[in-house]
């Protein structure tokens, strides 16, 4: 069996609520995703509450520079549009933190539909395992 490359596998931590920082990395994984890398998005801490299907739903973000609402007036397409469409596209799964759901009390139904599975610290690590990891 041959060893896969570092570079045919990419892993992005999003912890941050930052919405240029949500954008930026939704993008790269998008572009690799479509590249034919695999791609896996663990979405943990601050970054959980900005995937709440109401709040994107709204429009309401919680932290948006001076890029963010140039991307917003220009109707570029937004975070969670970039990784459905990087999942449909290429190979791509998008990882929601358990602990991250409990801390904010949502279920995964109140989420945006982009999920995957909902996995652990250690399952994430067992799935990113053999790639890189970019924490975001």
């Amino acid at each position: 069996m041959e060893e896969e490359s570092v570079m045919d596998k990419i892993s992005l931590v999003l912890a941050s609520d930052e919405f240029e920082k949500l954008q930026a990395a939704s993008m790269m994984a998008s572009v690799a995703s479509v590249s034919g890398m695999e791609v896996n998005v663990f979405v943990t801490m601050s970054a959980m509450a900005c995937f709440v299907r109401e709040r994107v739903e709204r429009k309401d973000f919680l932290n948006v520079g001076e890029v963010g609402r140039k991307v917003l007036e220009k109707k570029a397409p937004l975070y969670v549009d970039l990784l459905s469409q990087g999942k449909m596209m290429g190979t791509m799964k998008v990882f929601a933190c358990s602990l991250a759901l409990d801390l904010i009390d949502k279920p995964l139904s109140e989420m945006v539909p982009v999920f995957d599975d909902v996995v652990g610290v250690a399952t994430f690590l067992g799935i990113a395992e053999g790639g890189q990891v970019l924490f975001i």
